[in-house]
């Protein structure tokens, strides 16, 4: 315990660490402060009051415009007094009719209308308002959207500065320091130090990004349908509830944190230097994050680059909350990019970099044996 306090003090109290934590707050705000003032530009309602406003300066003596006008308020109404199921049912009764209204050649536009549809009917089952997707600003809707890519980036770079302090700072002309100490220290002592500050600050983060948002704009609700693909065995759209996509981005993410702890620790014994862990760290981890997008555009027409390479790629699963609702897996058409596989792939490199961890102190010293001998 004295250990752990100790190490936990110079976390807490090194000025890196609430620089790192001050800058990802401030991005985090800066990007909720920009969605706040896009407003409700990508809403239905918004759209619906443009349409109408056109609707009224062009021809609006004709039969069929009024009609369409007499729908836009009737949904609008319906929208007024927060009836939402009902304002849903008459949009997709209107998209039915333009549907059905569209001719030959037409496929595109009846594609886009069943989409809509498709959204509508979600919200619809529901029985909950819009949110603005493309710039969320209600907590867990937000936090959802900025770990699609910001936050896991945000938090890879955190981790790697913070650990690769504490795990490499005790090698002194790359002799540990730490077996000097009264109390016995181990590799697994190390493990759990480092599993404890990154649980800790990855959810301290996500707290404050979620209560931030939630103070200023609502947290909304968990049930918000949003949409995914069905994995694994078909590319099939469906639209899940927010916290059916949350449960397995979460597990995601804590598998990706415990391979982070235990990847830097390894580097930590092998660098004996600070600054070359945390360089190899970021080189790995953000290198290996983007290693799948550089691939899919070298890869040619063929595609074979990502479909047999990427899903074996441990750090692909930094994207925790891509994989859990299938988007990277149709970014790179790879059905194998989903939870179950990103969990096999996860667990079985963190088996093999903790044995790595454990073993490595042998086979340092059989290095050191070996080069005196050589001399």
């Amino acid at each position: 315990m004295a250990y752990f306090e100790l190490q936990f003090k110079k976390v807490f109290k090194n000025t890196l660490t609430w620089l790192i934590l001050s800058i990802v707050l401030i991005c985090a705000g800066l990007i909720l402060g920009y969605n706040a003032l896009k407003g409700d530009q990508t809403t239905i309602r918004y759209q619906i009051n443009q349409d109408l406003s056109q609707q009224k300066q062009s021809q609006a003596n004709l039969p069929t415009v009024k009609n369409q006008n007499r729908n836009v308020r009737q949904i609008l109404k319906a929208l007024d007094n927060k009836n939402w199921d009902h304002a849903y049912e008459l949009m997709i009764r209107q998209n039915n009719k333009q549907a059905a209204q569209v001719k030959i050649g037409g496929a595109d536009l009846r594609q886009e209308i069943k989409q809509k549809n498709a959204r509508l009917n979600a919200l619809k089952n529901a029985n909950l308002p819009e949110q603005n997707e493309q710039h969320p600003k209600q907590g867990w809707l937000f936090l959802f959207k900025l770990s699609e890519g910001f936050l896991p980036a945000m938090i890879v770079a955190m981790l790697c500065f913070i650990l690769s302090n504490i795990f490499a700072s005790k090698y002194v002309d790359h002799l540990n320091r730490a077996i000097l100490l009264p109390s016995k220290h181990s590799v697994l002592l190390d493990i759990i130090l480092g599993l404890l500050i990154a649980f800790s600050l990855t959810l301290f983060i996500s707290l404050l990004i979620w209560g931030l948002s939630s103070l200023l704009f609502g947290s909304g609700p968990l049930s918000y349908p949003i949409q995914g693909i069905t994995l694994p065995g078909s590319f099939k759209s469906t639209y899940q509830p927010l916290s059916v996509w949350l449960k397995p981005a979460f597990i995601l993410t804590v598998l990706t944190c415990i391979f982070i702890v235990i990847l830097l620790l390894l580097l930590a014994q092998i660098t004996r230097n600070q600054l070359s862990c945390l360089f190899l760290a970021l080189f790995i981890l953000l290198g290996g994050a983007i290693l799948p997008f550089i691939l899919q555009s070298t890869s040619g027409g063929s595609g074979m680059a990502q479909t047999t390479i990427v899903q074996y790629i441990p750090m692909t699963y930094l994207l925790s909350t891509q994989v859990a609702n299938g988007n990277l897996a149709t970014k790179f058409s790879n059905p194998q990019l989903n939870f179950t596989f990103g969990c096999r792939v996860l667990i079985v490199s963190i088996i093999i970099l903790t044995i790595l961890n454990f073993s490595w102190p042998w086979f340092s010293k059989q290095m050191t044996k070996f080069t005196k001998r050589g001399n």
